[in-house]
């Protein structure tokens, strides 16, 4: 009976959706929020962030979070928030190893990467959480759905882990290039294309985005060398439906790595004359309650493009596009919420918060999943650990815990039973005390598993050990043993052995350069890197990183190698390693 009427409700609220007139004049213009690749530490450009027409930056210490706290991105990040921006942290997700790129333990698997990736997140929140962060940026996505929507729904589990456990994130996913339908609905923002002005001149978004809400979208368009061209640019992405764009002349291997000269005239360019806020949106009706989630539906506001709920003041999603409905996810069971709704309109204007409405959650069912049992660790290391228990029924998702504090969240539907979940970025010789308990769909949590307390190893020996190359078979050949929890793997190639040529470090001059599983050609001067298109990495097994590369000119024969280790340990160095 309530679905029924839950339904009926839906069929008003939506049937009056079209009767109302959309209201425009000829003032009203799309206005474009600048959102900005902060690849860049705090200091004199940071502060020229704190602008009305900026609306998000990404923070990027050290490909990710780092390890420790720093103050300066802490201050930075809370003078940015003061100013309206939201600050999300950088979060590489891999592609999920469809590429073959690897973990920071050498892994390939999705379950790796969606495990890595929220650790990252988790660090994220920890060191600047209480600073302003406003959510994170997921770099490095995957833009077709895959195998029966394998990567889609990844990335689905990962934006839903990240919201549940983090409320009121902002998050952004950046396949770089437009994505297939399946990924409309993950995550608040898509970044949908990154390349040049060049390239940016004859690209179109794909045709299922068009007429979708603006702000849903994301363009970044680099070497764009004057300020005509970049005005260009914004009429571009005005035309192309995103409501978010970031315009620079700095070109590759790092185009985000500084603010553009023009970037005055760019603030002023992207700024819609309209400055009228739409009127705002009436009060939320409860279409469908879960125990997790709510259906939500209101009367529109004339105008408006998209709308942002917000549950008691904080903003939790928004809306795909003009339609005033939405489901939000991940809420407590049978928990009352004050929901309120804004509008937006094309020029991004929000309006005042439509009236407050309390709403509750139907109560979760009355049997919570079994306690998960056998909770034990494996391949403990100084670094890391990987963690294993047995799988219960009527589990949706488990939940890792680390000296008490909620890590991971991970989909039961991406566990097979004997799957392992890997823990990095550890403290070497620190003891840690895990559980896990299981939840289900309705919200129940099984008790925590009996506590597995794990004392990572100690390091021992140099940082890096059995640095060696060869070369046989018109391939060169280089392994090298990281002793200590590196984010990443260096290998400097000289490959003319001249220190005067190529970038300076540890007394060569490195014409190429490894790092992990990627491999770069230096480019002009200083750190400027061309990616190769070439996976490099053979094996990673037992901290052993092996790589091969094939021999062209002018990596041709005998040559000289250092290899290298940094993040989330003092950064080392190897001595020179002849090649032959």
């Amino acid at each position: 009976m309530f679905l029924r009427r839950a339904a009926a409700v839906a069929v008003l609220l939506l049937g009056s959706f079209t009767g109302t007139a959309h209201a425009s004049s000829s003032a009203d213009e799309p206005g474009l929020s600048l959102a900005v690749p902060a690849y860049f530490y705090p200091g004199d450009l940071w502060g020229q962030l704190s602008d009305p027409g900026v609306g998000i930056v990404v923070a990027n210490p050290f490909s990710g979070p780092g390890k420790d706290f720093d103050p300066n991105y802490a201050k930075a990040i809370s003078d940015a928030r003061a100013a309206g921006v939201t600050v999300l942290g950088y979060v590489a997700t891999g592609y999920l190893g469809s590429t073959g790129r690897a973990t920071r333990l050498g892994e390939t698997t999705p379950l790796a990467w969606l495990a890595q990736a929220q650790q990252e997140v988790a660090r994220w929140y920890d060191l600047y959480g209480a600073h302003g962060l406003g959510g994170v940026f997921l770099d490095e996505v995957q833009n077709v759905c895959g195998p029966g929507n394998a990567y889609s729904d990844t990335y689905r589990a990962l934006d839903e882990s990240i919201r549940s456990l983090h409320r009121g994130a902002f998050t952004v996913i950046n396949p770089g290039i437009g994505t297939e339908e399946c990924y409309a609905d993950i995550a608040d923002v898509s970044l949908t294309f990154e390349g040049t002005y060049e390239t940016y001149q004859g690209w179109q978004p794909p045709a299922w985005q068009r007429g979708r809400d603006p702000r849903r979208f994301w363009h970044l368009v680099h070497a764009t060398a004057t300020q005509e061209q970049m005005e260009d640019a914004l009429r571009l992405a005005k035309e192309r439906g995103a409501g978010h764009v970031y315009v620079t002349p700095d070109v590759l291997a790092n185009p985000w790595d500084t603010l553009p000269d023009y970037w005055r005239a760019e603030l002023d360019a992207a700024r819609s004359p309209d400055t009228r806020a739409p009127a705002r949106p009436g009060p939320a009706t409860a279409v469908k309650r879960g125990p997790t989630s709510l259906t939500l539906a209101w009367r529109p506001s004339p105008g408006a493009v998209g709308y942002d709920v917000h549950l008691d003041g904080l903003r939790v999603t928004g809306t795909a596009g003009r339609v005033p409905a939405v489901t939000v996810k991940n809420l407590d069971p049978g928990t009352a919420y004050t929901v309120t709704v804004k509008a937006r309109d094309a020029a991004g204007n929000a309006s005042a918060a439509g009236a407050a409405v309390s709403l509750r959650t139907r109560k979760a069912d009355a049997a919570p999943p079994a306690t998960p049992a056998g909770l034990g660790a494996g391949q403990v290391k100084v670094a890391s650990v990987r963690l294993a228990w047995e799988r219960t029924a009527d589990t949706a998702w488990y939940d890792v815990l680390m000296d008490g504090r909620r890590l991971l969240r991970l989909p039961a539907a991406l566990l097979p039973a004997d799957a392992t979940v890997p823990v990095t970025g550890l403290t070497p010789a620190t003891s840690y005390t895990f559980t896990v308990l299981a939840r289900d769909a309705s919200g129940n949590e099984s008790a925590p598993a009996r506590p597995l307390t794990v004392t990572t190893a100690v390091p021992s020996g140099d940082p890096i050990s059995e640095a060696a190359g060869s070369v046989a078979d018109g391939s060169a050949t280089y392994q090298a043993r990281y002793n200590l929890p590196f984010d990443f793997h260096h290998v400097y190639i000289d490959a003319d052995n001249d220190a005067a040529t190529g970038f300076a470090v540890a007394g060569i001059g490195a014409d190429y350069l490894i790092e992990n599983s990627w491999y770069y050609r230096h480019a002009g001067s200083g750190w400027n890197w061309t990616p190769v298109d070439l996976n490099p990495l053979v094996s990673s097994a037992d901290d052993l990183f092996v790589w091969r590369v094939p021999l062209t000119a002018p990596l041709s024969g005998a040559h000289r190698v250092v290899f290298h280790g940094s993040g989330s340990s003092p950064e080392a160095y190897s001595p020179i390693v002849p090649v032959s």
